[in-house]
């Protein structure tokens, strides 16, 4: 071959799909790698093969025996030897994630299952924190492994079996070829710290490790903090009879603390991979990797700099540019107490910050001793953010930082999620326009508070907005029974209900508030469950759309094998509809397909659910949200993994199926379909007008009276 040919590195193409490729690292860490590869324990086996560099019935090479000598080392040597079996694994780590010191920055690719296994091997070998199992962007760091130059040895006859496999024969010259194919880069080392590695020199590590930073933050034990009075007399009229409207402190509490250090008590980027989607009721959801990472550019080197390109920050022409890059404005937070609840999940008193008295208005922060424990990782933590969180999540452990760097705080003591968010909301929403939905999504409380009701911009904007966005999603989703058959335009000859309508009908069903006058229960989506200890729904604008479209999907398969008369009788009728559609469903002679349809079904099923939901023992805060799913905008891949998520939920998709089936029990027909007497006809005729509506909803709750599942339920609703 000839030396200045390089083979094809394409041919590196083993699959990343499966979990197993992360359970590997456990298995050759624990020795067990024969016990899986004879078939004592499952496993695929083409994924452990390639990852030990194996084919057919070969023997276990002999690295795999010898980096047991080297324990420190064993998860992450198998972690880099199986990013090594895919070309796209060493090109991303190249040059998408490597920041040249021995680690760098993995950002995670929505919907990617080759990303979500890399995610978690980096976290299972230990390269990265297990903070970060969660996480879009994740710092890692392989300096461990460089500290022995005998496991340099042992990782080339890796990189050999991997270019052997792709044809390179040992005339080429070896390091030509890593160069060619950056394989330095791929570590985050220079070419001359990787051919030292693998010639058997150990590196020193370029970066301050867990243990020394951790011994500088000591300092933090105990913080001086100044106690901030600000309470007006005429605020003590207010009304704080709610259960989740407490009063206040009548003060705050000022002081500075290392920004890193904040970072670790807040939590201010950690999601629990055994933790509830429920848990999850703070601020700190809405993040955007643009904006952390140009704040984090800003902190190194100030205005313009942050804002140049990488190739421009680095060129000396550019250097003028640099500016310390200050952040006086202090971060909003609140300060939980011990055996506080959020949700499901405690604060341990001794995960909690004690605050002591000095006097003369001022007191003592002393943190937990177990904080300076590089894995202390409590259910929750001491800390919330209530605005800042992107100026937080530009700092993690690994940046690199020579000096200090603290931010100033304002710390509430102890206050109630209801007030976190009208803090928020005053802070963030009223002053500077942000997206509204958005805001209500980011805490969920908002869309319940009384003070925001006759606001202009407050729950009326949430309400119409959240329902036209749903109205979109129905008319988009490909799965959708209203797939394109919503007039969205308001176009002559269209479709035979108009987005208007379907806004209305949703607003006015489970986005509505409760009317005590009348004994009206509450929108599912924008109103507190009463008898739960006043607990809101948590599902962001996705999961909300999705469980309409999932309600819709079940009507529509329950009327396609539905033999009621009136929907066979509207299946004998001339004119063509969409293939994929029955007749009964969406003919021009069903209600189904109408206005009054869709509003009479929605207001019973928002009624009904609601009521379920808050007298029954289900909980449909239950459900751990897979991550993927993007909170700021609805999107198909959201959906469908909202909707999966839904049908896996037993209990919720048995309520689902059994109601759709009970809707087929009503007769759907309009006035206008064909009848064998005049008395159906006119009694189908009292389902027009305004009072249509309501008579659809009084006839459906006799259905589901007579029905032994939700008997007890429709008995308590007032219609």
């Amino acid at each position: 071959m000839n030396p200045e040919l390089f083979p094809d590195l394409n041919r590196l193409k083993s699959s990343w799909t499966k979990y197993d490729v992360v359970k590997i690292i456990d298995i050759v860490y624990n020795n067990q790698v024969e016990a899986y590869l004879y078939g004592e324990k499952s496993i695929d086996k083409p994924t452990l093969k390639s990852v030990l560099g194996i084919s057919l019935d070969s023997e276990i090479p002999s690295y795999w025996v010898d980096i047991h000598e080297y324990p420190e080392q064993i998860k992450l040597f198998t972690l880099v030897a199986a990013l090594f079996t895919h070309h796209d694994n060493i090109r991303d780590f190249a040059n998408l994630f490597s920041t040249a010191d021995m680690g760098g920055k993995f950002i995670l690719e929505q919907g990617s299952k080759r990303h979500t296994n890399i995610r978690s091997a980096l976290v299972e070998s230990e390269a990265s924190l297990r903070r970060y199992r969660r996480e879009t962007t994740v710092p890692y760091n392989f300096a461990k492994l460089y500290s022995s130059g005998e496991v340099g040895l042992l990782f080339k006859k890796v990189i050999v079996n991997r270019l052997l496999k792709i044809g390179w024969d040992k005339s080429q010259d070896f390091y030509k070829t890593c160069f060619h194919f950056d394989f330095h880069k791929a570590l985050g080392l220079t070419e001359y710290e990787f051919k030292s590695w693998l010639e058997g020199s150990s590196l020193e590590t370029r970066y301050e490790s867990v243990e020394e930073f951790d011994e500088k933050l000591k300092i933090y034990k105990s913080i001086n903090a100044v106690k901030v009075k600000q309470w007006l007399n005429e605020w003590d009229a207010v009304n704080f009879t709610s259960p989740t409207r407490s009063k206040p402190d009548a003060y705050f509490y000022m002081f500075k603390l290392d920004a890193r250090m904040l970072r670790r008590l807040a939590d201010v980027h950690r999601r629990k991979a055994s933790g509830l989607r429920k848990n999850d009721t703070s601020i700190q959801r809405g993040r955007t990797d643009s904006r952390v990472d140009e704040i984090e550019r800003y902190i190194k080197g100030g205005f313009p700099w942050s804002t140049l390109n990488e190739q421009q920050r680095e060129n000396p022409e550019f250097a003028s540019l640099k500016m310390p890059g200050l952040m006086p404005t202090a971060i909003i937070a609140n300060i939980l107490t011990p055996n506080s609840k959020r949700n499901h999940l405690e604060l341990q008193p001794e995960n909690a910050i004690t605050i002591e008295d000095l006097g003369d208005d001022t007191c003592k922060l002393v943190l937990p001793d177990n904080v300076f424990d590089n894995n202390w990782n409590p259910s929750l933590f001491p800390i919330e953010i209530i605005d800042g969180q992107h100026r937080l999540w530009a700092f993690d452990e690994n940046i690199e930082l020579e000096g200090n760097y603290e931010l100033p705080v304002v710390a509430y003591h102890n206050l109630d999620l209801t007030w976190q968010a009208y803090l928020f909301y005053t802070i963030n929403i009223k002053p500077t326009k942000i997206n509204t939905s958005l805001g209500y999504d980011l805490y969920p409380l908002l869309r319940t508070q009384e003070w925001l009701e006759q606001s202009k911009d407050g729950l009326k904007i949430y309400r119409e907005t959240r329902a036209q966005e749903m109205v979109e999603a129905l008319w988009l989703y490909p799965e959708s029974p209203w797939k394109n058959r919503i007039n969205m335009v308001g176009d002559k000859g269209g479709a035979l209900i108009s987005q208007a309508a379907f806004v209305r009908a949703i607003t006015t069903s489970f986005l509505k508030r409760a009317d005590s006058k009348s004994n009206s229960v509450g929108g599912l989506f924008g109103e507190a469950f009463t008898k739960k200890q006043s607990q809101v729904l948590y599902w962001n604008r996705t999961q909300q759309a999705a469980f309409i479209i999932f309600l819709w999907m079940e009507i529509e398969e329950a009327v396609r094998s539905s033999n009621n008369e009136w929907a066979v009788s509207l299946r004998t009728e001339e004119g063509e509809i969409d293939s994929k559609f029955d007749k009964a469903f969406a003919g021009k002679n069903s209600l189904l397909s109408r206005d009054q349809g869709v509003t009479g079904i929605l207001g019973f099923a928002n009624d009904l659910f609601y009521t379920l939901a808050n007298e029954s023992d289900i909980d449909l805060n239950t459900f751990s949200w897979n991550d993927d799913i993007d909170e700021k905008q609805i999107e198909d891949m959201g959906l469908l993994i909202a909707i999966n998520d839904f049908k896996s939920y037993d209990q919720l998709q048995s309520y689902v199926s059994q109601f759709a089936k009970k809707i087929c029990e009503f007769d759907w027909r309009t006035s206008s379909a064909h009848f064998s007497n005049d008395a159906d006809r006119v009694r189908q005729m009292a389902l027009k007008g305004s009072s249509g509506y309501s008579t659809i909803r009084k006839e459906l709750r006799e259905i589901f009276i007579s029905d032994n599942v939700f008997s007890e339920f429709a008995n308590k609703l007032y219609i």
